[in-house]
């Protein structure tokens, strides 16, 4: 039997007083990872409110992420030669992920959900944006601060900080975690110049936002699927406020390109959709085309 590649530990608070929900799954590699290594924070999706939707999502994903082999663990993160495909000269696949961190944040209420409705005294789902975003941050600096004293880590706190503490951070969100994801950076790289310095300085940048099947605007992703008009109008009220109000512009990421705000020093932004999802085309072509106009970028 093969052995474990990767080791997890779950519901870890990242801020204090923390809800339930303000909390992390952190996933290490039993062996040490090739240099670079990034430390990947995956931010799930679920309209901002499905309560089923949790940080374990990525579950199934984690063998795949994680090569069943690496190389030997050595104080000092190598450097050895590799192909274009990402393997050693031995001809093995390269982990290059020092960890995976998986978030999760506060829900906005959903008393109508069939199973599991929200109730007003909730702390973990009475959530309204920048809520989201605001928690995600703080799992960023737990990150670079307060990680290498968690006693949830036990031994393996000296190990956590010594593989990640030559890692940069991916950002990778689902549907509204894109939304999230993609909020965070653009909020970070346009910060003035002292913080910006600041942040930049910091233990761990952003060098990557990855997002899939993401929702950055939610004004034209409703206008575009009138049949599901009511169930996106329901969990974007939530989530901004009331749409007449000019609130849902809020969490319009193709706004924020369009009005000016840059990532920063983060190096690649990646969209991802699947052919077989009907509700992505719009997303992403307003998406890609924002980041054209600021950015001229190829398609």
């Amino acid at each position: 039997m093969s052995s474990p590649t990767f080791k997890s530990y779950l519901n870890i608070p990242y801020t204090s007083p923390a809800t339930s929900l303000q909390t992390l799954d952190l996933h290490l590699p039993t062996l040490a990872p090739s240099y670079p290594s990034y430390t990947i924070i995956y931010i799930h999706g679920g309209a901002f409110r499905d309560p089923l939707i949790t940080s374990k999502s990525i579950l199934p994903s984690l063998p795949f992420l994680f090569p069943s082999t690496s190389i030997s663990p050595t104080s000092k993160l190598p450097s050895i030669s590799h192909d274009s495909h990402g393997s050693n000269e031995s001809g093995q696949r390269e982990n290059h992920i020092a960890a995976i961190v998986s978030v999760n944040y506060r829900l906005i209420p959903y008393p109508t959900h069939p199973t599991h409705p929200s109730t007003p005294d909730d702390e973990d789902r009475n959530a309204k944006w920048p809520d989201q975003v605001n928690d995600v941050r703080a799992a960023i600096e737990w990150l670079s601060s307060s990680s290498d004293s968690v006693d949830e880590l036990g031994e393996e706190r000296g190990r956590y900080s010594r593989l990640t503490s030559q890692s940069d951070i991916i950002l990778v969100g689902h549907s509204v975690g894109a939304t999230i994801a993609f909020a965070v950076a653009l909020e970070l790289g346009y910060r003035d110049d002292a913080e910006r310095d600041d942040v930049e300085g910091s233990k761990h940048k952003i060098k990557a936002v990855v997002g899939i099947e993401g929702i950055y605007d939610f004004t034209a992703l409703r206008d575009a699927h009138l049949d599901y008009r009511s169930v996106y109008e329901d969990f974007t009220n939530g989530a901004f406020g009331a749409e007449a109000d000019g609130n849902w512009e809020k969490g319009n990421v193709v706004r924020m390109i369009a009005d000016g705000m840059e990532m920063g020093r983060t190096a690649v932004v990646v969209l991802g959709q699947s052919r077989e999802d009907e509700k992505t085309g719009v997303r992403e072509q307003r998406m890609v085309k924002a980041w054209q106009r600021k950015f001229w970028l190829r398609s």
